[in-house]
């Protein structure tokens, strides 16, 4: 009797399967001739600019970086043409073999996970296009629901309309999460290789690239064999499309992949609190807040300096630039004087000084042992508008 509810079940399984694909396809074929459809979609399912948050960097007067200022995502943006073709290939085999011909989704692959969450019970299989994961990630949440997931497959058809191939996919490899706060390919190879990506070898782009399929089980410095397994196993997959040679799988296989960890900057972080204080104190006299608080009153200021705030944290974590006139010698120097004459434990003290010929602050010192947004003893008593 079991056995024979088995064969019933596959043989509905068998015949939801292509039922629904047709519906879909039928659906889609409307959907290409359709303009007030698209027109909804369009209303609704709004496709702007896609803007990842990114690593801002703090420099001193020498152009060199004294600070990374990240919104818990360490993320180095890179434009399609500065990613290896070997690791846009690797994402391509092993996530959407059909990514260059799909509208956003893949009905074959819908019909197979269908198929298997059937006779699961659950939602075990997704089969998600990369179109679908840069939608899951830009937009929606990672909830396996049905709900999300036709939400994810509009979102992915919006996406592929106004976006081209070359796009999503720059797009998704500086999306996806490599564990660890990296975020994208860039911050991965600086992460776990210190290097840029283009000075990775195609083992270490294999290493990498297995990561974000799991990225707590495939987690480098927790279980560094299990990525090293799923590494080898994407060049197999490589091999198989015909990427790569059977000479080359075996080199390639054979590389030594060793870790050498780079650790988030932030060497002076009582100056880099000055220079976004600074910075906040440009955009509110630049973008005219400053005039929006002086003539706003009672609950009016507390919606000027929600916007202002907004406005400023979306500038701080857009890959900015900082350039500063810190001299980190005297900066050096400011801060073991602080320490050496009040060696006292509760007693506490700041430092400043000004470069006299142009008015510059060189060096900032907000307390002694000062870590990133403490009381800073300057800023907190004077302000920044204080310092010339």
């Amino acid at each position: 009797m079991c056995k024979m509810r088995t064969f019933s079940g596959f043989m509905i399984i068998l015949l939801l399967v292509p039922i629904f694909i047709f519906t879909v396809f039928l659906t889609v074929n409307e959907w290409a001739h359709t303009k007030s459809f698209h027109a909804v979609l369009d209303e609704k399912i709004k496709i702007k600019n896609i803007s990842l948050p990114q690593t801002s960097k703090i420099l001193d007067q020498n152009g060199e970086v004294t600070a990374e200022i990240s919104q818990g995502e360490i993320r180095y943006y890179l434009e399609a043409k500065e990613i290896p073709l070997f690791l846009k290939n690797i994402f391509v085999v092993s996530e959407d073999r059909n990514f260059y011909e799909h509208p956003g989704f893949d009905l074959n692959a819908m019909g197979r996970a269908m198929a298997i969450n059937i006779k699961s019970g659950g939602i075990s299989q997704g089969a998600s296009t990369i179109t679908q994961q840069l939608a899951r990630n830009v937009y929606l949440n990672p909830q396996k629901t049905y709900n999300r997931k036709l939400s994810e497959l509009l979102y992915a058809y919006q996406i592929e309309r106004h976006l081209s191939k070359e796009k999503i996919l720059e797009l998704y490899l500086n999306a996806i999460y490599f564990q660890n706060g990296a975020y994208g390919l860039e911050a991965a190879a600086r992460e776990y290789f210190n290097k840029h990506i283009q000075e990775l070898t195609r083992g270490e782009q294999a290493f990498i690239a297995a990561i974000p399929n799991n990225p707590s089980l495939y987690d480098p410095l927790k279980h560094f064999q299990f990525t090293k397994s799923r590494q080898e196993r994407l060049l197999d997959q490589m091999r198989a499309a015909g990427f790569i040679s059977n000479v080359e799988l075996t080199q390639i296989k054979a590389e030594p992949i060793h870790l050498n960890l780079q650790h988030k900057l932030d060497l002076y972080p009582d100056y880099t609190d000055y220079a976004e204080a600074e910075l906040k104190e440009l955009i509110k006299k630049e973008e005219g807040y400053d005039t929006l608080l002086a003539n706003a009153s009672g609950d009016d200021i507390k919606v000027v300096e929600e916007k202002l705030n907004r406005r400023f944290e979306d500038i701080l974590h857009s890959g900015i630039t900082v350039h500063t006139a810190l001299d980190t010698k005297i900066q050096e120097q400011a801060q073991a004087a602080v320490k050496r004459n009040l060696p006292y434990r509760d007693v506490e003290g700041a430092a400043v000084a000004i470069r006299l010929k142009d008015h510059a602050v060189i060096s900032l010192v907000g307390g002694k042992d000062y870590q990133r947004y403490n009381f800073n003893r300057h800023i907190n008593h004077f302000g920044s508008q204080a310092l010339p």
